[in-house]
């Protein structure tokens, strides 16, 4: 009876086996779907990136019109800070994971990211005709959230290179370091460049001519780096050709001319040594120094430190000589300019007009120089 039901069961289990493993030979095995990756993972190299409906313009809008500060915190100062944030954008383009990356103050952080959890969904990252989940930074800032402008496209490279140059330099982009050169003439209270009565302030504009060395600037800014006011020092030589043969003289109170009619002066100049300062409402009408029209218009003051006369001339026997006179020739040791500067880039025009006279008030007529000239510009 054991024999029978162990061969019984024998039999079982060869025909069970028999049936599986003829299941398996016979058919067709179904294929194996294997997951690269997770289905929720993010795809770092879609084939093209997630975007806010509507492109950069309509971010920029949108930013802007939901940028709202509270009512106390209207007093602020404009110095074009940024907030950097990164965010999730799903398969169906809403955003998740909003994380401040690099901040600027509580207030701000926390409307920067209400601004996000506000946006409509994006359209989401494609890759391989389908939609995935990516990863995207987005720098909002401060200035043109709450006055309007431009936020750039950024990579992760302008990311990297945007938040080392904001901590590194927080002033420059000036438009006033550098090398000027420029022509004078002088003008009376009428603004006329003949003096009737005292012929010997008529300089001959051509041979009048000037530099100016312009150490440094630095520009305060404003709205970001594109309007602030600039200053700077800068060093100078300030040359005014003579037309005619008049040697400089003067008193305690008063300055004049006296005609050489023996020597025919060859040159005749005053030559003024100055330093000056600037104060400048200074705007670039692009973030790119390089790359901008700017215009800056203000004042420059500036300081005459020395001043003398230098006659060049031959005498009857063809000996040349070289005369100067130091004096202070009761200039105005302190003057002030009106200025407008315009140009693109590293170069540059100007004009400017002395608002007070050059010598001192009741010493002679009053003497108003102007200067017309070129730049070239450091960027720094």
């Amino acid at each position: 009876m054991k024999f029978l039901l162990s061969l019984s069961c024998l039999l079982s289990i060869s025909t069970l086996v028999a049936q599986v493993d003829g299941a398996f030979i016979g058919g067709t095995p179904e294929p194996m779907v294997l997951s690269i990756a997770p289905p929720d993972s993010i795809v770092n190299f879609p084939d093209t990136e997630a975007q806010y409906p509507g492109g950069q313009d309509s971010l920029t809008e949108f930013i802007f019109m939901n940028f709202i500060l509270p009512d106390e915190s209207m007093d602020i100062e404009f110095n074009d800070e940024r907030v950097y944030l990164s965010f999730i954008v799903e398969k169906d383009g809403s955003l998740t994971n909003i994380v401040v990356e690099k901040g600027v103050n509580e207030l701000y952080d926390s409307i920067c990211i209400a601004v996000v959890k506000l946006m409509p969904n994006w359209i989401p990252a494609q890759k391989d005709g389908l939609s995935v989940r990516s990863l995207m930074r987005l720098p909002i800032s401060i200035d043109d959230a709450i006055i309007g402008t431009d936020i750039g496209d950024f990579s992760e490279e302008d990311w990297t290179e945007e938040t080392e140059e904001d901590e590194a330099r927080k002033f420059g982009n000036g438009h006033y370091a550098g090398f000027d050169v420029y022509f004078s003439q002088f003008a009376n209270e009428f603004g006329d460049v003949t003096f009737d009565q005292n012929p010997y302030w008529e300089i001959n504009q051509m041979k009048s001519f000037g530099f100016n060395y312009n150490m440094f600037d630095l520009k305060f800014p404003i709205a970001g780096k594109q309007l602030g006011i600039t200053t700077g020092l800068g060093f100078g030589y300030q040359g005014y050709s003579f037309r005619n043969n008049y040697v400089l003289a003067h008193t305690a109170d008063t300055i004049f001319a006296v005609q050489d009619t023996v020597f025919n002066f060859t040159k005749n100049k005053l030559q003024v040594g100055t330093i000056s300062i600037p104060l400048l409402l200074d705007y670039s009408f692009d973030k790119n120094f390089d790359k901008s029209y700017f215009i800056a218009v203000g004042v420059i003051g500036t300081y005459n430190y020395g001043t003398k006369q230098s006659l060049t001339g031959t005498y009857a026997n063809g000996d040349e000589f070289v005369n100067s006179t130091i004096s202070a020739f009761n200039m105005n040791r302190w003057t002030l300019d009106a200025t407008t500067r315009i140009g693109y880039g590293h170069f540059g025009m100007f004009i400017s007009y002395q608002l007070n006279s050059m010598f001192k008030t009741g010493h002679t007529v009053a003497v108003y120089p102007f200067r017309i000239g070129f730049n070239i510009l450091f960027g720094i």
